[in-house]
């Protein structure tokens, strides 16, 4: 499920608000979780950049927030936060993109799925495995959500604001009856369960789960929006209560790493957006994306940028990239099935390319409470979204 959109909101929420409250944090210390084989985790020193996979797990209803085997993550968000840059960056991966899936330990399992399948064979270990493979980066930490988590966290900032540009009210009741709730068109402010749907919906998409994953990065910014206006103890309590019950992670939550924590505050502000996607082709019946190595390799060099390391001019990837696995190795032909794939259909990145340079320029999001400016700069990045326009 779409619940990996919460997990940002643990780094802005204790930044913002765990340094105003005298209270104990026994109500979100049951949410530390090591990952198996972790004996001992490096802490976190807020003056270098740090690196995040949150991931939206969905399990079966009568054992949600309790037993989290069997679930499913529907939703994973590469995050890097860096206190030199005082920026954060999020990248969607895609969950059908095709990959080979690493075994906990790094190593090849020689089994090729769909990206969320590794969660499902291993969950977060191999799901972290995968994706440092995928994305040839180091994952410092990680977060998972349950969805009850979205419902009870935005009901507790009291409700936030998206805008539903797509032309019709957003439901999911005809897929999944239990949820009735209906975002109508246009800008609304909306309670736990309509964000949900909101964020959860993607067949009546255009763009699938391109668009799904466009949607939970707005409600991650617009969650953030709300948690820097709060200054209320009842307020952050209501938080605190929605996501102990709700979030699994490795990152330490207590009195001595509060400072630590809160070193990061500067870099939260600013949310760059990008997304990881690929050509849609179906293989052996089954549906994948396949990126083009120009693309993930973009991809990755965002990335290790973001944090401060060399940009490398060779993909290495777990990927079963586009040209490789249809069989077209030559330039000219990698050239254009790159090219094809920045025109496939009409999202708001493909509108912005430039046809001569194959790049989109678009526009970062400085988030703020309402009674600053925003600040708005300009970069060229395949994949980048365009971010409150």
């Amino acid at each position: 499920m779409s619940l990996a959109i919460v997990g940002l909101t643990l780094g802005a929420g204790f930044v913002y608000g765990v340094s105003l409250l005298n209270f104990s944090t026994d109500a979100i210390s049951k949410t530390f979780k090591k990952l198996d084989g972790e004996d001992k985790i490096t802490p976190i020193d807020a003056t270098e950049p740090l690196t995040i996979l949150l991931m939206g797990v969905d399990t079966d209803q009568a054992t949600r927030g309790v037993d989290w085997e069997g679930g499913r993550s529907d939703s994973m968000i590469l995050v890097t936060v860096n206190p030199k840059t005082k920026e954060t960056n999020m990248m969607s991966l895609t969950r059908d993109i095709m990959v080979e899936i690493a075994s906990a330990n790094g190593k090849s399992t020689g089994t090729v799925e769909k990206l969320n399948h590794s969660y499902s064979y291993g969950q977060a270990p191999m799901a972290i495995a995968t994706i440092e493979k995928m994305m040839d980066i180091h994952i410092d930490r990680y977060i998972e959500i349950n969805m009850d988590g979205l419902v009870e966290l935005v009901n507790a900032v009291g409700g936030i604001e998206v805008n539903n540009t797509l032309g019709f009210p957003i439901t999911i009741s005809e897929q999944e009856p239990a949820y009735t709730a209906i975002v109508p068109t246009g800008k609304q402010l909306v309670n736990g369960d309509q964000a949900l749907v909101y964020a959860r919906m993607r067949y009546d998409d255009p763009e699938g789960d391109i668009g799904r994953q466009r949607r939970q990065r707005e409600v991650i910014t617009a969650i953030v929006k709300k948690l820097l206006q709060l200054d209320g103890f009842t307020q952050y309590k209501k938080i605190l209560t929605a996501i102990s019950n709700n979030m699994r992670t490795n990152i330490e939550i207590n009195p001595a790493t509060i400072p630590e924590l809160l070193g990061y505050k500067d870099s939260i502000g600013k949310l760059n957006s990008y997304q990881v996607r690929g050509v849609d082709r179906m293989i052996d019946e089954v549906y994948y994306q396949l990126p083009t190595s120009q693309h993930l390799l973009e991809m990755q060099n965002i990335l290790k940028k973001s944090i401060g390391l060399e940009e490398k001019k060779d993909l290495v990837t777990n990927v079963k990239v586009y040209e490789k696995q249809l069989g077209l190795l030559s330039p000219i032909n990698v050239y254009n099935v790159y090219t094809k794939l920045l025109e496939l259909e009409a999202s708001p990145w493909a509108e912005t390319l430039d046809p001569e340079l194959g790049s989109a320029t678009s526009t970062s999001t400085t988030v703020m409470p309402e009674t600053q400016t925003r600040d708005s700069s300009t970069e060229p990045a395949i994949g980048k979204e365009i971010e409150g326009q």
